[in-house]
């Protein structure tokens, strides 16, 4: 028996602001669904942000119901659970999956009123799984993965789906759980919500739970935003194929079904001549990449005829002249917020916490005092 997993699609994501962009979203999407018919799975689970917006484009809308109709002409059910883009702000407005429930009938499960399904073939299948949650309603959502955990215990083959941030799980300044707030013994951890590729064998824990058990996030299936771009590099973007045939299962069941997304440029520093020239050949390497880089103004003229026919899209930012030693001592420093990091993990300090303080501080759209309430709403006694 086979699944596969997926999430973070966010149909109708516009980014830029651009056409191009909003496309190369829908023909991820596309691409993985033509993928998914390929392999012909039992089942396929998303975890979440199917759309990038609870009123999604009619643009977005069609992608989704021709691809997910596509699955069910061939025969694969799909188990989605409400990614925090996919929830309304009011909760008097339905979600877009009641007009996807429509169209697919039985072939779509969410987890809205009840919190499991039991899958009965080759093997009998436990999927739990419960809608993003709020820091500030946290307490409902572990009610749930108590709930999942009771009714989970007579079935060896479990599959949890979430769409949430764990702490040291993710790049994410705030998280809303920790590892050990998911219910217990399951063979594979369905997350969505980070973006990037997370594929973790868990250890045991004090009473022997979890030791076969795998936490992946599968992703997003396209460059949401551009610090992404070294992810996709290193790990790719996709879906997980996962195979709970054997008798045995653990982490080398899993494997990553890659897909090609839009290539972009970054954080690129162009100093003199030299760099200038890597920098050209590489946009004439790609077909139409993103690039963000930095350069003196002194090349800056001749940098954006090329940009004007190889670029889709290109944020340049002015940089001083520097000194071949100023040149030196800036690619030492590297990332700022890396370092940032590194310091408190050695300080024995709460990093995530810590660091969330620090991005709400910079952030324009910042909100340090609903941040703070955030955090104390999780950890204060309880009267």
């Amino acid at each position: 028996m086979q699944f596969v997993h997926i999430g973070d699609t966010h149909l109708g994501y516009r980014q830029y602001n651009l056409d191009e962009r909003e496309s190369d979203i829908y023909n991820a999407f596309d691409e993985c669904i033509d993928k998914i018919i390929e392999i012909k799975p039992d089942f396929v689970v998303h975890s979440g942000d199917l759309f990038d917006s609870s009123e999604p484009s009619i643009n977005a809308l069609y992608t989704a119901i021709k691809g997910l109709s596509k699955l069910k002409d061939h025969g694969i059910p799909l188990y989605i659970i409400h990614g925090n883009h996919d929830i309304p702000k009011r909760s008097s407005k339905r979600t877009p999956f009641s007009v996807l429930k429509k169209i697919l009938g039985d072939y779509l499960k969410t987890f809205v009123n009840k919190k499991y399904h039991i899958i009965r073939g080759e093997k009998e299948v436990f999927i739990g799984g419960s809608d993003f949650t709020y820091r500030s309603t946290i307490d409902d959502l572990l009610k749930d993965y108590a709930l999942i955990e009771r009714e989970s215990r007579d079935y060896k083959d479990k599959i949890l789906l979430f769409h949430q941030s764990i702490y040291s799980y993710s790049n994410i300044p705030t998280y809303e759980i920790q590892l050990n707030d998911l219910p217990q013994g399951f063979k594979y951890y369905a997350g969505g919500h980070i973006h990037q590729r997370i594929l973790k064998k868990l250890n045991d824990d004090a009473n022997g739970n979890n030791g076969s058990g795998v936490l992946a996030y599968s992703g997003s299936t396209e460059i949401i935003n551009y610090d992404e771009y070294k992810d996709y590099e290193k790990y790719g973007k996709g879906f997980y194929l996962v195979d709970l045939s054997g008798k045995d299962f653990d982490i080398n069941n899993v494997d990553k079904i890659n897909i090609k997304c839009r290539d972009f440029i970054i954080n690129k520093n162009i100093m003199d001549d030299k760099l200038l020239m890597k920098l050209i050949e590489e946009l004439e390497s790609k077909y139409k990449p993103v690039v963000i880089c930095s350069v003196v103004k002194g090349l800056f003229g001749r940098l954006e005829d090329v940009l004007k026919n190889r670029a889709l899209y290109s944020r340049i930012s002015y940089i001083p002249e520097s000194t071949e030693k100023e040149i030196i001592l800036n690619n030492q420093l590297g990332d700022i917020d890396y370092l940032f990091k590194e310091f408190l993990r050695k300080g024995n300090y709460d990093v995530n916490f810590i660091y969330g303080i620090y991005r709400e501080v910079l952030s324009e759209d910042g909100n340090l005092f609903n941040y703070l309430e955030d955090c104390y709403s999780k950890y204060r006694p309880q009267s």
